[in-house]
C-alpha cells in the first residue's frame, strides 16, 4: 500500500460545529509551506480558495476584524461534478483530479506558483478559470486585463490599521494544445505580497511570464521527496502510517515562511472570518504542530517558529513590569510583526488578555528546548532563541516565591479564565483559579524552562553570574502537587485553587510536552502519573488529543490503549483530506498521529535512547532516521518481538546512550572498527564522532 496517496471520492462537505463557530475544511488541500489551497465548489463550479502565510489584516485589538485573511479563490466553470475523484499523491506535492470527462494535474511550485493543466472536450464549453477576491472586512481591491495576464490585487490600509498589508495574483494561460478532440490548457497563477516584494505586481506578473510547468512540476516533486527521505516510518497498521505521513505534509505546507509561521488555522483559510482571527495562541495551541517536528527529523519547519516570538520581545518586556518583573511575560495571543490581538478595555487585567495566566512565555519556550536538546546547533540557538529563553527565565526569577526552601508560582491558573472581563465578572467565582498556587501545568513548563536554560549555558554563556541562581531555583522547585480522588494517589491540577476537571488535558501537559515524567522518574511518580491518566477517557479529547496519546507512551500505558486511541480520533474526527475537525484549532491536532507514533517508538529525552518503549511487541515495526536529543538519528527495526537492527547517526558527536536488550558490540560504520562502550544492563554508553554512524548489534 502506497501511504503517501489519499483518494477523496465525493464533494467535501463543510460544516460550522457547535457554539462556537470554527470552520475546518474538509476538501483536498495542497501547500508549499506559505501558499495553502484548499478544494471547494458551490452549486455550479469547482473552486480552489487560496490563503498565504503573511497575509493578514493588522488591525489591533482582541475580537475585532483584524487577523489573517484569504487571499481569493480560482473558480473553474464548466466542471461537471457529479462523478468526482481527486488522488492526493503527499511524496510528490501533486493532486490528480477527475471530474466526469475533465481531468486535472494541479500542484503549488516551492517559489508560490499555482499550476493546472486541465484536460477536457474540445469545445465552447471548455472549463474556464478566473480568480476572484472578496471585498470584506473593508479590502480595497482593483482587477484588469493586460497582455493575456489577470491581474487582482487586495489591500488592507489607512487609519485603522497598523501596517499596511497588500497581496497581488496573477493569472495566464502560459500553453494548450488539441488532439483527437481534446484540448489541454495549462495555467499559471503568482501570489506575491507586499512582504514579498514592494512591488508585488509587477513581480507577480513576471512570475507567470517566465515559468516552465514541466520543470516547476520536477521541482516541486523534488522538493516532496527529499522531505519524506528525511525519515520514515513503517507499521504494521498502514492506515495509521497513511495518517502519519499526511500530517507531516499537512504541517509542512504550511511551515515554511520564515517570517510568518502558520496561526491556529495555518494557510488553509477559505474566507475572512476563521475564529480567533487565525492568531497565535501562546497556550498549547501555537506550539502544539511542533511537538512532532523534531522527533520525525523535520528541524527545519522550526525555522519560523521564533518570528513573531521575537518581535514581541519590546512589548513582552512591558507585560513582565505589570507584574513587577524584569525578563519576558506573553498575553494568550498576538499577530505576527507583534499585532496586537490582546487588548481589551474592560479585561480586568491590565486591558490586556492574560486570562489569569503567567504561562504563556514559558510554554512559548518549550519548543526552542525541544530544538535544542534535538540539534546542539550552538550557533543556531545563539541567533533564534538563546535570549528569549534567558528572558522568560528572568520573568520567572523575579515572579517565583521562595517558601520553606522551595520556589512556588501564585497567582497563575492552571486553565484559562475566560469571563476575566466585562462588567458581569465576579472576582469571587473565579478566586480559586486566580489565586492559584503551583498550578501543574505551569510547573511543569518552569522545571523544563530552567533545566534547559541552565544546559544551555553551559554551553553558550559558561562565564554567565546566572548559572548558578537558575541551578538553584532548578533544584529547588515544588513538588508536583497530589490529591486522593476514586481513592487512587493523582496529580492535582494546583496546589491550592483548582483541584480537578474532567475536560482537557492541562493535568497532564507536565509528562507531556514539557517531558517532566517517564521512565527514569522510578515507579512512585509513574503510578501516580498513570492513576491521573486513568481518571477519566481524553483520546478524544478535542482541545488535548495530542497531547494525551504521547503522555500515554511517556509513562508506558498499554499501547493497545494509544493506538485504539489513535484509531477512535481517525474514525471520529478525520476528514477526506485528513485534517481532523476537533474544537480549539486546525492544524494543532495534525501532530497528534506522528508525535504519539514517535514516542512509543523511541525517547530519548531522558538522556537515554529507549527503542520501541512503549509498542506492542507482537507488531512489527521499524523507523529510520528519528531523531533523538543528543543530536542523534537513530533507525531500528522491531520483527517478532526482537530488535533486528540498530544504527545511531551522531551529528554533534556527543555521547550516546541507548538502552537496548542484547546489544554486545558497538562498530563505527565508516570503517567497521569497534568502539568501546560502558554497559549496564541493557544500557551501554559510548562516545561518538560527528556525522559517523554506528551500528549496534
Amino acid at each position: 500500500m502506497n501511504t503517501y496517496f489519499n483518494e477523496i471520492t465525493a464533494k467535501p462537505i463543510n460544516v460550522s460545529e457547535s457554539k462556537v463557530v470554527y470552520k475546518i475544511p474538509a476538501g483536498a488541500m495542497c501547500g508549499n509551506g506559505d501558499l495553502g489551497i484548499v478544494f471547494d465548489n458551490d452549486d455550479k463550479d469547482l473552486i480552489l480558495h487560496v490563503s498565504k502565510c503573511d497575509f493578514w489584516k493588522f488591525e489591533t485589538g482582541a475580537h475585532k476584524s483584524g487577523g489573517i485573511k484569504t487571499v481569493g479563490s480560482i473558480v473553474i466553470k464548466n466542471v461537471d461534478l457529479s462523478d468526482y475523484n481527486i488522488e492526493q499523491y503527499f511524496d510528490k506535492g501533486l493532486l490528480e483530479c477527475r471530474f466526469c470527462d475533465t481531468e486535472i494535474e494541479f500542484f503549488v511550485a516551492p517559489e508560490n506558483r499555482i499550476f493546472m493543466e486541465i484536460t477536457a472536450p474540445d469545445s465552447d464549453k471548455f472549463p474556464c478559470v478566473s480568480f476572484e477576491m472578496p471585498n470584506t472586512c473593508d479590502s480595497i481591491n482593483t482587477e484588469f486585463v493586460q497582455d493575456g495576464i489577470s491581474y487582482h490585487t487586495r489591500k488592507f490600509e489607512g487609519e485603522t490599521v497598523c501596517m499596511d498589508s497588500a497581496v497581488s495574483v496573477c493569472c495566464k494561460e502560459i500553453e494548450s494544445s488539441a488532439a483527437e478532440g481534446k484540448k489541454t490548457a495549462r495555467y499559471c497563477v503568482a501570489v506575491v505580497t507586499n512582504f514579498d516584494d514592494e512591488n508585488h505586481s509587477k513581480k507577480a506578473a513576471e512570475m507567470v511570464s517566465d515559468c516552465d510547468y514541466s520543470q516547476n512540476k520536477t521541482r516541486t516533486e523534488e522538493k516532496w521527496k527529499k522531505f519524506f527521505s528525511a525519515s520514515k516510518v513503517t507499521l504494521e497498521d498502514k492506515e495509521i502510517e497513511k495518517f502519519y505521513n499526511s500530517s507531516l505534509y499537512h504541517l509542512a505546507g504550511c511551515m515554511g515562511n520564515k517570517e510568518f509561521p502558520p496561526g491556529l488555522f495555518g494557510n488553509f483559510i477559505t474566507d475572512d472570518f476563521f475564529p480567533w482571527a487565525g492568531d497565535y495562541h501562546m497556550n498549547y495551541n501555537y506550539e502544539a504542530p511542533y511537538y512532532c517536528i523534531f522527533t520525525a527529523n523535520h528541524p527545519e519547519l522550526f525555522d519560523g517558529y521564533m518570528a513573531p516570538i521575537n518581535d514581541m520581545a519590546e512589548n513582552a518586556a512591558k507585560f513582565a513590569k505589570l507584574f513587577g518583573c524584569g525578563g519576558y511575560a506573553f498575553p494568550v495571543s498576538f499577530g505576527p510583526k507583534a499585532l496586537d490581538l490582546y487588548s481589551q478595555a474592560n479585561c480586568k487585567e491590565h486591558g490586556i488578555l492574560f486570562l489569569g495566566q503567567k504561562s504563556h512565555a514559558a510554554y512559548a519556550a518549550l519548543i526552542p528546548i525541544m530544538h535544542w536538546y534535538s540539534t546542539y546547533d550552538k550557533e543556531y540557538a545563539r541567533e533564534n532563541y538563546y535570549d528569549f529563553v534567558v528572558n522568560v527565565a528572568a520573568f520567572w526569577e523575579d515572579y517565583l516565591v521562595k517558601k520553606n526552601g522551595k520556589y512556588i508560582i501564585k497567582n497563575d491558573a492552571a486553565h484559562e479564565i475566560p469571563y476575566y472581563r466585562g462588567e458581569k465578572f465576579r472576582y469571587i467565582t473565579h478566586k480559586g483559579q486566580i489565586e492559584a498556587i503551583n498550578a501543574i501545568n505551569s510547573l511543569g513548563l518552569v522545571k523544563l524552562l530552567f533545566k534547559g536554560v541552565c544546559d544551555m549555558a553551559k554551553e553558550l554563556d559558561p562565564q554567565t553570574d546566572k548559572l548558578a541562581v537558575w541551578k538553584e531555583i532548578s533544584d529547588n522547585l515544588s513538588d508536583f502537587p497530589t490529591f486522593i480522588k476514586h481513592g487512587k494517589k493523582c496529580f492535582k491540577y494546583s496546589k491550592r485553587g483548582i483541584r480537578w476537571r474532567d475536560d482537557n488535558t492541562v493535568g497532564l501537559q507536565h509528562i507531556y510536552p514539557a517531558s517532566q515524567i517517564g521512565f527514569s522518574s522510578g515507579e512512585k511518580l509513574l503510578k501516580i502519573a498513570r492513576n491521573t491518566y486513568f481518571i477519566n477517557d481524553r483520546r478524544l479529547d478535542d482541545n488535548g488529543s495530542n497531547s494525551y496519546l504521547p503522555a500515554g507512551a511517556r509513562i508506558g500505558v498499554d499501547p493497545q490503549f494509544i493506538i485504539e486511541g489513535i484509531k477512535q480520533n481517525i474514525k471520529e474526527f478525520a476528514l477526506p483530506n485528513r485534517l481532523f475537525r476537533h474544537h480549539g484549532g486546525g492544524i494543532e491536532h495534525l501532530t497528534t498521529v506522528p508525535a504519539t507514533i514517535n514516542e512509543m517508538l523511541m525517547q530519548s529525552y531522558e538522556g537515554i535512547i529507549r527503542l520501541f518503549p512503549c509498542w506492542d511487541k507482537n507488531s512489527n515495526a521499524a523507523f529510520e532516521n528519528l531523531r533523538a536529543d543528543g543530536a542523534f538519528l537513530v533507525s531500528s527495526e522491531l520483527k517478532d518481538t526482537t530488535v533486528i537492527s540498530l544504527e545511531v547517526k551522531s551529528l554533534q558527536g556527543r555521547t550516546c546512550t541507548v538502552e537496548c536488550e542484547g546489544i554486545r558490540s558497538v562498530i563505527r560504520k565508516s570503517d567497521n572498527s569497534k568502539v568501546n562502550f560502558k554497559a549496564d544492563g541493557n544500557t551501554v554508553a559510548f562516545e561518538t564522532k560527528a556525522n559517523e554512524t554506528y551500528i549496534l548489534i
